[in-house]
């Protein structure tokens, strides 16, 4: 049976991608991986992001969801997340707020 990780990542989405985009450098993520270590839970989704050409330029962190404190209001929705990916036992990327977002001058 794998752990669900929870993953930080910040990415940067190629033109081509279907994430919607807003011009900013960077997207921030926090996805749920099933998978029996970090390290494959990180190479898991780093691969699935490609398949969207969206490139992880950085891995901010990586836990067990048992292990972090998650606000109910995070605004990742990890509690979404983590309930789709038990039932699923696939990747559930959650969401990706954009740069610009975070500062307060768009929104995805």
């Amino acid at each position: 049976m794998p752990d669900f990780w929870v993953i930080d990542t910040k990415c940067k989405v190629l033109p081509e991608s279907t994430l919607p985009q807003d011009g900013s450098t960077y997207y921030y993520g926090r996805s749920v991986v099933p998978a029996i270590s970090k390290e494959n839970a990180i190479e898991q989704l780093a691969h699935e992001l490609e398949e969207d050409h969206i490139l992880i330029e950085k891995v901010a962190g990586a836990v067990l969801f048992e292990e972090g404190q998650w606000d109910e209001d995070d605004e990742f929705e990890v509690h979404e997340s983590i309930g789709g990916s038990k039932v699923s036992h696939q990747i559930e990327l959650g969401c990706f707020v954009s740069e610009k977002a975070r500062l307060g001058k768009a929104a995805i």
